[in-house]
């Protein structure tokens, strides 16, 4: 008999690596359109066209560059966010006599749940966001991750690992929004009437997580791309600070520069989540 908790760990690890592998192409365009804020003479879908078609890999090596880090920082992620969560719903309900189950939660107690296990996945995973950045941000067929790891640590040492941490930690609430509403719909709206069932469709699932992931990304998407942007290799060679960066970013092209990339960052984001949410709610069933 598989625990609550086995079951949140092998379905979060299990979401997160297939989704990975799925949406990965879609990612290295959110991480290159966020950069080219910064960029000279730049701009637009066409710009990062053209570098990916113009690499010296072949085009689906380009597409899947990074990969390796990618796949395995989004699996640990998911693995600690879905076990954290779970673990800090079960504390919400254990020490209020008055809840019996996550339908008894309010929204505010789906919120600390969530920022308090997005902070603990965050600080743990920065160093493979950071590494994932660079190794995204340019096409260098010769670029690896180790080299990547071993350069960052000799210029800015062991804390390079944790550039970005600050603006990342603030887009934890991206992650614990996400998660408030997909939580708060599924339960008080979808599982309202069904007192001992809580397993939901594939289209629920979709439906909810579609309108949760839409109303987190866009509320805080200005801090997931000062994070791309301070842990690039142009933030190490002009040394952006996150208030240095950030006037850039609103004298170069105002507070719409804040929001450059968001509809990729959507057209990855939202499929890409519905993906992981579905494969986690039915690994969970197939586990029960």
């Amino acid at each position: 008999m598989v625990s609550p908790l086995e079951k949140e760990v092998i379905s979060g690890l299990t979401a997160g690596s297939l989704t990975t592998l799925i949406v990965h192409p879609l990612d290295l365009f959110k991480v290159r359109l966020q950069l080219l804020i910064t960029a000279q003479g730049k701009n637009g879908y066409r710009s990062v066209w053209n570098e990916i078609r113009k690499s010296d890999s072949t085009l689906v090596r380009e597409l899947y560059r990074g990969l390796n880090v990618n796949f395995v920082g989004n699996t640990v992620a998911w693995g600690l966010y879905f076990t954290t969560y779970r673990i800090a719903k079960d504390y919400l309900i254990e020490t209020n006599s008055q809840i019996k189950n996550d339908k008894g939660l309010t929204s505010w107690m789906y919120l600390v749940a969530g920022v308090s296990s997005g902070v603990f996945a965050t600080v743990l995973t920065n160093p493979f966001w950071v590494v994932k950045t660079r190794m995204m941000s340019k096409t260098n067929s010769k670029l690896t991750s180790t080299k990547i790891l071993k350069d960052l640590i000799k210029k800015d040492g062991f804390r390079g690992l944790w550039k970005g941490l600050l603006p990342a930690t603030f887009g934890v609430s991206q992650g614990a929004l996400h998660f408030t509403c997909y939580d708060t719909l599924k339960n008080k709206l979808i599982l309202r009437d069904r007192a001992h069932d809580d397993k939901i469709s594939n289209l629920e699932t979709i439906t909810v997580t579609s309108i949760s992931k839409m109303i987190s990304t866009a509320a805080v998407y200005p801090f997931q791309l000062l994070k791309s942007n301070l842990q690039s290799f142009q933030a190490s060679e002009e040394n952006f600070k996150l208030l240095s960066l950030s006037k850039l970013i609103y004298q170069k092209n105002g507070i719409l520069g804040f929001y450059k990339g968001l509809s990729a960052n959507l057209l990855r984001s939202v499929p890409s989540t519905c993906i992981t949410f579905c494969i986690y709610e039915n690994f969970k069933n197939i586990l029960t």
